[in-house]
């Protein structure tokens, strides 16, 4: 039976049922994550999994990238070349990123100076994107002509055109793609794909970057490499001959008649679309430098703080009407009792958090539709009752604190599946990044109750929901859960998402200058995991 589920995002996993244990996180797509990482999501125990783990392998080479590697580390900095969805605005409106277009000969250098641009851009997340992964898949006879290097590379028609726009505009909407992986030894496509991501800088490059028109409208900055054509040669010999298993007799017949008049015909003449053209290649330091310069005014253009203009939104508006609040019953004002005071035992925060966690979780499902049914008492009565009409739910809960939600979620949903996103505050911006997700592959169908313990701007979550959007969730199948809500976070949400469903025990008027809930009950993640800072007031302020 095939496996529903799918690596989706940053990093790969298997996906559990509820109640299951979770495999070990393998590497991120297409094959490699950071060898360390400071952050944590979990309580700290031990995991196991029934299925054997797959084998973890990290990127070695700081100088050098290639199709195959999602990461880049310079200076210290890891660079994620997978990217990841890109910013968003307070009213969840996604802020296009900067699209870089590299076009140059066969062995020109692009590859090198996209990586020399992403270096010195300081940004963490890009996606780098290049044309060779779209290669036509070939037939018989085109596979025996490229076995007798006799099949044209270099040609327009060699490429899949309508896959590579396809691709480009979803990443550039923020969604996620799936890259073909060619292999230029067999002269044809893998089984297996690239999971990618837009990202705050998409960077495409290829031989035939500028060739047609519509992927010509979407790059807000084209450059070409221009490398003498010897150069080229020598770099296509070594290249050929030690990476693709190719003859010298061979590589020189495929250049003098294919790549060189392609070149002439097809390359070059696209130079006159350039906005940079850039001799000399990744030795070039002053024109990448320039390059950077101009990237950097752009994206500080389309920058801004989320959290911050989140936090100084909808001051003094009315509830909006996709609020559902559990009725402050004395239980449910004796629960939070218990969790607000700062001085509750770890413990008995657990315990009373996890019976309010259930009362929420109970009300969020009645607000799911149901039909009329009937059925037979055991005394052969008849008795008109309810079922709920949605077969398929689907739990997310937003790593850490969302994490605590998910045994209750199971215990009153029988057989739900449970996916993860982690997202985590930048400690120097202030700023949500998502850092991992995994979610079924067809979460399109589900009814998704998206679960968090706390929302104060509403940050974390409305970048939550516009993964969910992404991966085509209807809007209206989202219903966001929490034991605590900030008025502003409500707001937020509700304004960028109208058709969510917003759950909550209660509600609090306002945020400090970090963004804790005000009264609120601190930081319930270190609460409730016991990874409180040792001075208090830094906690509750």
């Amino acid at each position: 039976m095939e496996d529903p589920f799918s690596s989706t995002g940053l990093i790969e996993c298997d996906i559990p049922k509820a109640g299951e244990t979770m495999t070990e996180c393998c590497p991120a797509s297409p094959t490699t994550v950071p060898a360390k990482s400071n952050r944590s999501n979990s309580s700290g125990s031990q995991i196991r999994s029934p299925k054997p783990r797959r084998q973890r392998t990290t990127s070695v080479n700081q100088n050098t990238i290639n199709s195959n590697e999602a990461i880049i580390r310079s200076n210290n900095r890891t660079i994620y070349t997978a990217g990841r969805p890109p910013w968003y605005n307070c009213a969840g409106q996604q802020v296009e990123p900067f699209v870089i277009g590299i076009c140059g000969g066969s062995a020109s250098g692009k590859t090198t100076v996209a990586q020399k641009i992403i270096e010195s851009l300081d940004v963490p997340w890009v996606t780098l994107l290049s044309m060779d992964c779209f290669y036509k898949i070939l037939n018989q006879k085109q596979h025996e002509q490229a076995i007798r290097n006799e099949y044209n590379f270099d040609h327009p028609d060699a490429f899949d055109i309508e896959l590579m726009k396809d691709v480009l505009q979803r990443l550039k909407e923020g969604r996620k793609v799936e890259v073909p992986v060619y292999n230029f030894v067999s002269h044809s496509r893998e089984i297996h794909t690239k999971t990618m991501y837009g990202a705050n800088v998409i960077i495409f490059e290829g031989i035939l970057t500028f060739h047609n028109p519509e992927i010509l409208k979407m790059l807000d900055m084209k450059i070409f490499v221009d490398t003498d054509s010897d150069i080229r040669l020598a770099r296509r010999l070594k290249r050929d001959i030690q990476q693709r298993g190719r003859d010298l007799e061979g590589v020189l017949k495929q250049y003098s008649t294919m790549v060189k008049p392609a070149y002439s015909s097809y390359i070059a003449p696209t130079m006159a679309h350039a906005d940079i053209i850039v001799p000399r290649g990744s030795s070039n330091v002053v024109a990448i430098q320039l390059i950077v310069q101009h990237v950097h005014t752009q994206l500080q253009l389309r920058g801004f703080k989320l959290r911050e203009a989140l936090a100084h939104s909808y001051i003094g508006q009315p509830m909006p009407d996709s609020l559902k609040l559990l009725a402050m019953t004395p239980q449910v004002k004796g629960l939070h009792t218990f969790i607000r005071n700062a001085s509750t035992p770890r413990d008995e925060f657990i315990f009373y958090s996890k019976r309010l966690i259930r009362l929420v979780l109970e009300y969020a499902l009645s607000l799911l539709p149901f039909k009329n049914v009937e059925v037979d008492t055991p005394q052969g009565v008849l008795y008109e009752g309810k079922r709920m009409a949605c077969q398929k739910i689907c739990g997310v809960s937003i790593l850490r604190a969302g994490e605590t939600m998910e045994q209750a979620v199971s215990d009153v949903c029988k057989h739900i599946r449970i996916g993860k996103i982690l997202i985590q505050t930048n400690q120097l911006t202030g700023e949500p990044e998502l850092y991992y997700l995994r979610l079924p592959k067809d979460i399109k169908d589900y009814r998704v109750i998206l679960m968090d313990a706390t929302v104060a701007t509403g940050a974390a979550a409305i970048m939550a929901i516009r993964v969910l959007l992404d991966h085509d969730v209807p809007e209206e199948n989202i219903m966001l859960v929490s034991l605590l809500m900030a008025e502003i976070g409500v707001h937020s949400i509700a304004y960028a998402f109208p058709k969510v469903q917003i759950v909550t025990s209660a509600l609090d008027p306002e945020i400090n200058e970090k963004f804790y809930v005000i009264p609120g009950i601190g930081n319930f993640g270190d609460r409730y995991f016991g990874t409180e800072p040792t001075d208090t007031e830094i906690l509750y302020e």
